[in-house]
């Protein structure tokens, strides 16, 4: 199956997670880090929803799937094997115009979810077309060992320079030698001083952790 490979914004907007299973859970907090609306359509919940459910984290509609359920929605999450709820799913997204992901369907996605390695705002995504979910999975647990958390405040700490520095005509410049320095290691290593003495010399002492609001290392 060919794909087009992109990153979807889903601030304030509204996410249908149709199933209350494990399957459904990493989509459900996929979609919560994203900063989506979620809205869970199941008879039951797993404990992990539940408790969100009872925080109001997500709103829980305590029934099956009904036509309707998709309006307004922009992304659809389903982890039902049931023949006719999935005619029916693909039909109303097709209709109110919302991607749809079957869990394990590609047939009746019109979109796949990629294996992703997350770190902070840092995200690798990794997908096979449908073809293999387990080879994706595999490469996600070898990159997970490549790029490891000390890339969340790495990323962290780019972008909050990249604000700060503005309308700089050396900001590019100043970005790459951060890239180009040791500050990854430092990171690694959990060096705060010396992060703040390196940020200094390359970014400007204005630029410490504190003042750049980046506060965990590693």
């Amino acid at each position: 199956m060919r794909t087009h490979p992109v990153f979807l914004c889903l601030e304030g907007r509204l996410c249908v997670a149709v199933g209350g299973d494990q399957l459904i859970e990493d989509k459900v907090d996929a979609c919560r880090r994203a900063g989506a609306d979620v809205a869970v359509v199941a008879a039951e919940l797993t404990p992990a929803l539940r408790s969100l459910a009872d925080t109001r984290a997500i709103r829980w509609h305590a029934r099956g799937y009904r036509p309707g359920d998709l309006r307004g929605a922009f992304v659809a999450y389903c982890s039902s094997r049931d023949p006719g709820t999935i005619a029916t799913l693909r039909e109303e997204a097709a209709r109110e115009r919302v991607l749809l992901n079957v869990i394990d369907v590609p047939d009746a996605c019109s979109f796949l979810a990629p294996a992703v390695v997350a770190r902070g705002d840092l995200q690798v995504a990794i997908g096979t077309g449908g073809a293999s979910p387990s080879l994706a999975a595999h490469l996600r647990r070898e990159i997970e060992r490549i790029v490891g958390p000390e890339y969340a405040p790495l990323v962290a700490i780019l972008g909050a320079v990249r604000r700060a520095r503005g309308g700089d005509p050396e900001r590019a410049a100043v970005l790459q030698s951060l890239l180009d320095s040791p500050l990854l290691d430092l990171l690694r290593r959990g060096d705060r001083p010396a992060v703040d003495r390196l940020l200094a010399r390359i970014a400007g002492e204005s630029c410490t952790l504190d003042r750049l609001g980046v506060e965990a290392l590693g």
